[in-house]
Parts: structure tokens; C-alpha cells; sequence
């Protein structure tokens, strides 16, 4: 996709899945059909407990995709392992890494960057760059900054 918005937030690794849970929550009331990259399995059924029981006042409709998974009802929130690609899905949150080309098939991509774990930030760093110098405007969410307004 060629207009997508990538959101490089900060955080620290033990506050990356419920900030993670935060976003899609945050993108769901937005309306977005949201899918979520999990790097394993167990990784997607951790995922998958917590949007169970994130939200004390709603609840985020979710669920693992895999290869026969229909697709996602509207407003449906997809969890999938590795860059697999939910066609119905415009947004990405990614809990694992992925690499630009992956992100760019999204309107939105949200990429945390852990300020904790050296490489991680580092791979942070290149692909920031990498997107820069594909002629993309990434987006810098600092520490414990309140969610920005998507439009």
C-alpha cells in the first residue's frame, strides 16, 4: 500500500503488551480493522488471553487466525503468527518484529520500539531509516505519550 502510516512508539519490553492492548482498543472504537503479528503461537495465545480480559468497560472482539479462518467480521480484531496477510485488515500492530515491506501493505502500521532491549531498538533504528529513505513519513510516539489522534 502505497500512503502507509507507520508509528514508531517507545516503550519498554513489560509495557509493550498492554500498551499493544491499548492501541487495538483505541483503533477498534476508531472503526479499524485491525490484525495483530505475533512472532509464535504461544506468543498469539498470549495475545488472545489478554484481549479477553484488557478492557474492564467493553470488550475487543478477537481471535488467532489461521489458514482456515473465514475472514474477520467487521470490527473483528485478527491475531496471526509471522507476516501473514488478513486481507480485510488495513491496520497492523505489531507485537513482533516485521520487516517495512510487510508493514507497507497496511494504511497504518504500529511498531514498538523497546527501549529496554539494545537490538530491538536497533532494528527500530533501521527501519525507520529504511522508510525514510523509501520516501515515507514514520511518526515518533515518545514514552507514556497518550494515543495520537490517527486522522
Amino acid at each position: 500500500m502505497a500512503d502507509t502510516s507507520i508509528f514508531f512508539v517507545e516503550t519498554r519490553s513489560s509495557e509493550q503488551r498492554p500498551l499493544l492492548c491499548r492501541w487495538v482498543e483505541h483503533l477498534v472504537e476508531q472503526g479499524e480493522n485491525v490484525q495483530v503479528a505475533a512472532d509464535s503461537t504461544m506468543a498469539a495465545q498470549q495475545l488472545d488471553a489478554m484481549l479477553w480480559t484488557f478492557s474492564q468497560g467493553g470488550f475487543i472482539p478477537h481471535r488467532i487466525h489461521d489458514a482456515s479462518s473465514s475472514s474477520p467480521l467487521p470490527g473483528e480484531v485478527m491475531i496471526t503468527t509471522g507476516e501473514t496477510v488478513v486481507p480485510a485488515c488495513e491496520v497492523l500492530v505489531a507485537d513482533s518484529s516485521v520487516r517495512l515491506e510487510f508493514m507497507k501493505r497496511f494504511r497504518l502500521a504500529i511498531h514498538f520500539v523497546l527501549m529496554d532491549d539494545t537490538e530491538r531498538r536497533q532494528e527500530s533504528r533501521l527501519i525507520w531509516q529504511e522508510a525514510r529513505d523509501q520516501g515515507m513519513t514514520p511518526r515518533h510516539v515518545p514514552y507514556a505519550a497518550r494515543l495520537p489522534a490517527l486522522g
